[in-house]
C-alpha cells in the first residue's frame, strides 16, 4: 500500500522515502563497457574508434594537414560562409519564459564575445568530429559571465570510458585528468555514448587526398617524362665512351636551350611519345578523388562535376542548406551550453532562453502570386503577415487611417452615430436622411468577425481554384466550377438579420410619419 497524505478532498500525495527505494536502481548505469568486459575500459581514456586512425596508429592531428589542400579548404570556406549568412540571436519564441532582465544581461554578454571567430573555430567539431573549447570567465556587466572562449587541439583531450566526461591530455599522462565544470565547451556531429569523439568528416576525404595527391606527382613526372619529344643521339658502334657522353651533354642542352653541335658522322632524331590516353588515366583519378570530397564535404559533387545540369544542381544546393543547417545546429549547442551556464552562475533557478541560427526570409515570385490572387479575392492581410512574409520593418507600412467622426469614406464606417454630437454634426453636413444614419448604425453593431469569417468560408472554394489555376482563362473556368461548392448560409443569415433591422426602421418611420 503507498503511503502518503491526503491534502485535499481530492489529492492525495505520497511520501518521499517510498519513491526512493524505486529510483536508485534505476537511476544507476548496469549496461557498462567494464560489465560487458570491453577491455578499452582499462586503459584510462577511452580510445577514438575512427578506422582510419586505428589502422595508422595515430591521432586525429594527421586531420589537420588536410585542411591545407584545395579540395577541403573551399568546401570548409563555403559551410563558414553559409554559417555566417544566417541571421543569429536568441529566439524569441523558445525564450518567452525567460524574464527580460535576464534576456537583456545575456544579450549584453553575448554582444561581447567573438562570435564570428567561435564559428570559425567550432565548424571543425564537423571535420574533426569533435571540438573543444575552453571558457575564460570574467566580469561583464557585474556579472561572472564568459568573455573569451579559446578552441583548444582536439587531440589533448579525451573522454573517461563510463560517463564520457571530458579528460586533459597532460604530457606524459595515460589516464588524463579531469577538468574543472563549466570550464570547457565540446561541440561535435554524430557523438554518442559509444563514440563520444563523433564522426569526423575529414575521416572520409583522408584517403581520397591521399591518393589525390601521390597521383598529382605521378602525373607531373608523367608529364615532364613524356610531354616533350625525345632526343635521340647516334653514334658509330665503336664510338669511346667519351663521345658518347660529350653527345648527351650536347642533347641535354639541347632540350632545354634548342641549340646543340654535334659531329658530321653523327645524327641526331625527336621521337614523339603519344602518352594521351595515360595521361587521361591520371586526370581521371584526380577527378574522381575530388568528387568523393566534395561528396564528403558538400554532400554532393555539383561543383566538380562536368555533366551536372540544373535540376542536379538544384538538388545539390538542397543537400547543401540541410548541411548547413546541421552546423548550425551543432553550434548553437555550444552557444546554448554557454547560456545555461551563464544562468546557472547568475540567475539560478532561471530558464534559460534558446540561441538559434535561422536562414533569411526570400520573397518568392510564387509567394507574391498567391498573395495578390488571394487580395484580389477580397482576402485582407494585416500588416504583421506582410512584414513576416516580406521581411519588411516597423515604419515600412502605414497604419490604416481611421475615419473621421461625420465623414463619409467610401468603404469605410459612417462614425460613431451612437453620440449626438457626432449624429449631430453627420447630419448638418450631409443631407443623408437620419433613417438611413439609424439603419448604417445598426449595421455597424453587426459582428464583424463574424461577417468577416463569413466570407472567408463563401470564398474559399473559389480562393482554392484560384490558387491552382496558371493562366487567366484557367482562373475563369475554375470560378465556374467552384460556383455551385460556395457556402452563402452564414452570409445569409447575417444579411438576413441587416434585412429584418432595416424593415424596422422603414416600419417605424412610416408610422412616424402617418403620426405627423
Amino acid at each position: 500500500m503507498t503511503r502518503g497524505l491526503y491534502v485535499s478532498p481530492t489529492e492525495f500525495v505520497s511520501f518521499a522515502q517510498q519513491t526512493e527505494p524505486l529510483i536508485g536502481p534505476l537511476g544507476n548505469q548496469i549496461a557498462t563497457r567494464m560489465a560487458a568486459g570491453d577491455m578499452t575500459s582499462f586503459f584510462g581514456l577511452l580510445p577514438n574508434p575512427d578506422p582510419v586512425l586505428r589502422a595508422m596508429g595515430q591521432n586525429i592531428r594527421v586531420y589537420r594537414n588536410l585542411l591545407a589542400d584545395p579540395s577541403v579548404m573551399g568546401p570548409r570556406r563555403r559551410r563558414i560562409g553559409a554559417l555566417k549568412k544566417m541571421e543569429r540571436g536568441f529566439d524569441s519564441e523558445l525564450s518567452k519564459r525567460t524574464p527580460v532582465r535576464v534576456m537583456k544581461a545575456l544579450k549584453d554578454i553575448f554582444s561581447r564575445l567573438p562570435v564570428n571567430r567561435l564559428i570559425n573555430d567550432w565548424i571543425d567539431g564537423a571535420f574533426f568530429g569533435y571540438r573543444v573549447g575552453e571558457v575564460m570567465w570574467g566580469n561583464a556587466s557585474g556579472l561572472v559571465a564568459p568573455v573569451d572562449v579559446i578552441a583548444k587541439p582536439s587531440e589533448w583531450f579525451g573522454f573517461e570510458p563510463e560517463d564520457v566526461s571530458l579528460r586533459f591530455r597532460p604530457r606524459g599522462s595515460i589516464v588524463g585528468q579531469a577538468v574543472p565544470d563549466r570550464k570547457f565547451v565540446v561541440v561535435g556531429k554524430m557523438r554518442s555514448w559509444e563514440n563520444p569523439y563523433g564522426e569526423p568528416d575529414l575521416a572520409a576525404c583522408f584517403w581520397p587526398v591521399t591518393f589525390k595527391r601521390g597521383g598529382m606527382k605521378f602525373w607531373m613526372t608523367f608529364t615532364e617524362k613524356y610531354g616533350m619529344p625525345w632526343a635521340v643521339g647516334k653514334l658509330p658502334r665503336n664510338a669511346p665512351q667519351n663521345e658518347t657522353n660529350d653527345l648527351a651533354d650536347k642533347l641535354d642542352r639541347m632540350v632545354r636551350d634548342a641549340v646543340a653541335v654535334v659531329p658530321d658522322d653523327s645524327s641526331v632524331e625527336f621521337m614523339g611519345v603519344n602518352g594521351t590516353q595515360n595521361a587521361d588515366m591520371f586526370e581521371r583519378l584526380l577527378m574522381f578523388c575530388r568528387s568523393e570530397i566534395s561528396i564528403a564535404l558538400l554532400g554532393n559533387n555539383q561543383s566538380v562535376e562536368m555533366m551536372s545540369n540544373k535540376a542536379s544542381a538544384t538538388a545539390g544546393q538542397e543537400v547543401e542548406e540541410d548541411l548547413r543547417d546541421d552546423d548550425a545546429a551543432m553550434i548553437a549547442d555550444g552557444f546554448n551550453q554557454l547560456v545555461r551556464w551563464i544562468c546557472e552562475v547568475n540567475f539560478p533557478g532561471v530558464i534559460p532562453p534558446v540561441y538559434a541560427f535561422w536562414g533569411k526570409e526570400e520573397v518568392d515570385d510564387v509567394q507574391a502570386t498567391r498573395d495578390q490572387k488571394l487580395k484580389l479575392a477580397g482576402v485582407n492581410f494585416t500588416n504583421a503577415y506582410w512584414k513576416r512574409t516580406y521581411d519588411l520593418q516597423d515604419g515600412d507600412l502605414a497604419e490604416p487611417t481611421p475615419a473621421k467622426p461625420g465623414n463619409v469614406l467610401p468603404g469605410s464606417s459612417l462614425g460613431n452615430l451612437n453620440n449626438p454630437d457626432n449624429a449631430a454634426s453627420f447630419a448638418e453636413g450631409t443631407s443623408m436622411p437620419p433613417d438611413q444614419a439609424a439603419i448604417d448604425t445598426a449595421i455597424e453593431q453587426l459582428p464583424g468577425d463574424a461577417i468577416q469569417a463569413a466570407m472567408k468560408a463563401m470564398l474559399m472554394p473559389a480562393i482554392k481554384a484560384i490558387q491552382a489555376a496558371q493562366t487567366p482563362d484557367e482562373v475563369r473556368q475554375a470560378l465556374v466550377d467552384a460556383w455551385p461548392d460556395m457556402d452563402t448560409t452564414a452570409l445569409e443569415d447575417l444579411m438576413g438579420q441587416a434585412y429584418f433591422v432595416a424593415d424596422l426602421v422603414g416600419r417605424d418611420s412610416v408610422a412616424n410619419e402617418a403620426g405627423q
